[in-house]
């Protein structure tokens, strides 16, 4: 089985960047006017849409659980099924973030 060649004879990669140039990024604020914040990052193939919505106040059940001294982030996440290059069914019920948004928070 062969190798795939990474960078050309000129040391350049498939899509004309050197090995230390980073992709182009492209950024914009402000693109849904719903919600409270909203961003959109592109780097090569790869896009990203991230949306805040709130601060709420807890209602129903969640408002006898709260706590005055922590507060309560629901993320969703979604992921199309087709955009990694393996062929996959779509993962039942939602990703486990949890941890990471925890993870990120503890320091604030």
């Amino acid at each position: 089985m062969g190798s795939i060649e990474l960078l050309s004879d000129q040391g350049f990669r498939t899509d004309g960047r050197r090995p230390h140039e980073l992709r182009k990024i492209q950024c914009r604020m402000g693109v849904f006017r719903q919600a409270d914040g909203s961003a959109y990052i592109e780097q090569g193939n790869t896009k990203a849409l991230a949306t805040v919505y709130g601060p709420h106040e807890l209602t129903g059940l969640g408002r006898s659980k709260a706590q005055h001294d922590k507060v309560f982030v629901n993320c969703q996440y979604s992921m199309a099924t087709f955009s990694t290059g393996e062929r996959k069914k779509a993962p039942s019920g939602r990703p486990k973030i949890a941890g990471n948004v925890t993870q990120s928070s503890e320091d604030l």
